[in-house]
This record gives C-alpha cells, structure tokens and sequence, in this order.
C-alpha cells in the first residue's frame, strides 16, 4: 500500500491578516480619494452655477441697454444684506439697485451645496452691471471655500470691465484664506 501525500492549499492566519490589513488600508485610501473627488466636482458646480450668472447679468444689461443687479438673497425675492451668497441670489433689472415688487427676477441662484461658502470681498452686497457691460465700482472677488477642506478653494475675480476670472489665487495673487 502506497500513500500518496497531497499538498493543502490556503492561507495561514499571518497571510490572512496580512491580506486584509491591505485591502483596509486600500478601502480607507479608496474612500477618502473619492470624497475629495467628489466635493470638487461640487466646487466646479457651484462656481459654474455663480459664473453662469456673471455672465447672464453682464449680457442682459448690454442686450436690453439697462441696469442688471446680481445680489445675495435668501427667499430669491429681495437683496439680502450679507457678504454671504451660501443661500443663493437673485438677477433682476433694476433702476435704483434694490429690486420693487414690479421688477422681474430673471434668475434665482439655488443655496450653496452643503460644505460650500461663496463670500465677496470689498463690501461688495451686490454688482451693478451698466449698459455696456461694465461692473462699476471697484474690482470684486468672490471666495469659494470647503469648510470639509476637501476641495481647494477658489476666487473668482471680477474686473471693472465686468469680466470675470477664475482663479486659485487671491486677485493679488496672494494665498487664499479661507
């Protein structure tokens, strides 16, 4: 009689620990690249969605040759008072910068995604486009910010000529403080 040996194949708790240790260390770096990823998707929209607007209000007041004011609001009826845009804005045509009850809104910016801050700079509560697209005023900036520290965060610079510009530096160039 002949005894034949045959070899088991499987793992040794040390190559299972090992191997699960890895794949762990992998999910958590997995996971923690995708919530980046993900909130910086969100910061492009968000600065997509307020850009947007810029550009609606600049084109409007040069098309219908009148005053378009862009302006933090809250109920997306009447200008807030507040360097704060987390809860949306308001586009609307305007002779004396505050919006009447007969003025037409002609868009209303949606709040902020949840983790977003969106904050102007030089007490700049709102911009006034004129009829030939410039923005008035002084140079505006407009600071968007992770509270989460997830995404970079950005400015978007607006020029007196009323263009704006996205940028991952201050307007001066300098570091942004959050």
């Amino acid at each position: 009689m002949s005894f034949v040996h045959t070899r088991q194949q499987g793992l040794t708790l040390p190559e299972l620990l090992i191997s699960l240790t890895v794949i762990s260390t992998l999910s958590v770096s997995g996971v923690s690249l995708f919530q980046h990823a993900l909130q910086e998707n969100r910061m492009a929209a968000e600065i997509n969605q307020f850009t947007a607007a810029l550009h609606l209000a600049r084109s409007e007041a040069v098309k219908h040759g009148r005053r378009i004011v862009l302006c933090p609001s809250k109920q997306g009826v009447v200008c807030g008072s507040s360097l704060d845009w987390i809860n949306g804005w308001i586009v609307f045509a305007s002779d004396n910068r505050e919006r009447e009850p007969d003025e037409t809104v002609l868009q209303v910016g949606n709040p902020l995604s949840a983790g977003i801050s969106l904050r102007s700079s030089n007490y700049r509560k709102r911009i006034v486009y004129q009829q030939d697209g410039s923005s008035g005023g002084s140079n505006a900036s407009f600071t968007f910010c992770d509270t989460r520290k997830l995404a970079k965060p950005r400015v978007i610079c607006l020029s007196n000529t009323g263009r704006p510009r996205l940028s991952q530096t201050r307007c001066d160039g300098k570091t942004i403080d959050c």
